[in-house]
């Protein structure tokens, strides 16, 4: 009887060929089976097996190089057009851009209808209220984005005057004002020099919080007298000569720092912090200075 697993009739003919048979060339596929197996025995089947063995090697051998063939044609034809420039290219969709800020990057405002966008090396965007960034240009002469420094180009700054030009505001031209780099330079050394006497005199008021927190007053008071307070006034004074407006400004913060937060103030151990802050006050109306005190 004839199975799934029974042999093809090119096996069976095969195999009655190498056996030397007869006239098997005119029996059907189930009549030679069994003259095989009458003839031969087991090893009909062990003969099969090994042809069909090598005919499934062959196929995958067949397979094999076919597919061989085929890639390597494929990756010809590919060459061949890359060469002659007939590959097709992917369009590349335009990404969306993306802002890194909702607020005024100086005045830490809600952004306006005037901005002006600036691209950073990276690749990320940042958005600043184009009235605040050409203020902060031309009062410090600093032509850089102020959070990166990354200078400026000169393409920006002439975007920057359009965008004042929309706005309608009156504001000098930040691309011409780069052209004079000098007075920008007198500015920047004016601004150092102040700064300078900030620290010297920052320097006057953490010696009186000294006295302040210290718990002999009699020596305290001494020091304030004699040396602390006419070398403030003197300092303060060439501040205030030279920027008003910055003189205010470091005088609350002197104030500040003496009194602490408050939620935690500095503790008053020599009883003089009423009587400093009164000097401030008076030093901030300019009634106190060095000469006052004989200098």
């Amino acid at each position: 009887m004839e199975t799934r697993s029974s042999p093809s009739m090119c096996e069976l003919r095969a195999v009655a060929a190498d056996r030397g048979l007869k006239y098997y060339m005119h029996l059907a596929k189930s009549d030679l089976h069994a003259l095989l197996l009458r003839k031969n025995g087991t090893t009909t089947g062990t003969k099969l097996d090994s042809l069909r063995a090598s005919e499934t090697a062959g196929k995958s051998r067949s397979q094999s190089l076919a597919k061989a063939v085929r890639t390597s044609a494929r990756l010809s034809e590919r060459k061949r057009k890359a060469e002659d420039g007939e590959m097709p290219r992917k369009k590349k969709g335009k990404a969306p851009e993306v802002t890194t800020n909702t607020l005024d990057p100086i005045m830490l405002t809600e952004l306006g209808p005037h901005t002006f966008k600036f691209v950073r090396t990276n690749g990320s965007i940042v958005l600043y209220n184009v009235d605040t960034l050409v203020q902060y240009i031309l009062s410090t002469g600093d032509f850089s984005e102020p959070e990166t420094r990354i200078p400026f180009s000169d393409e920006d700054l002439r975007q920057m005057d359009a965008g004042i030009q929309r706005a309608k505001l009156d504001f000098r031209s930040v691309w011409e004002a780069k052209q004079n780099k000098r007075e920008f330079e007198e500015k920047k050394v004016s601004r150092d020099g102040l700064l300078g006497l900030e620290r010297c005199a920052g320097e006057f008021i953490s010696s009186m919080l000294e006295i302040v927190e210290g718990d002999d007053p009699e020596v305290g008071e001494m020091q304030l007298i004699m040396s602390t307070f006419p070398s403030f006034s003197d300092v303060f004074g060439q501040i205030r000569s030279q920027d008003e407006e910055f003189a205010k400004q470091c005088l609350n913060h002197f104030k500040e720092y003496l009194r602490g937060p408050p939620n935690r103030p500095n503790m008053d151990n020599s009883g003089l912090l009423p009587v400093i802050l009164e000097f401030l006050d008076d030093v901030g109306k300019g009634n106190q200075s060095a000469s006052a005190f004989g200098f």
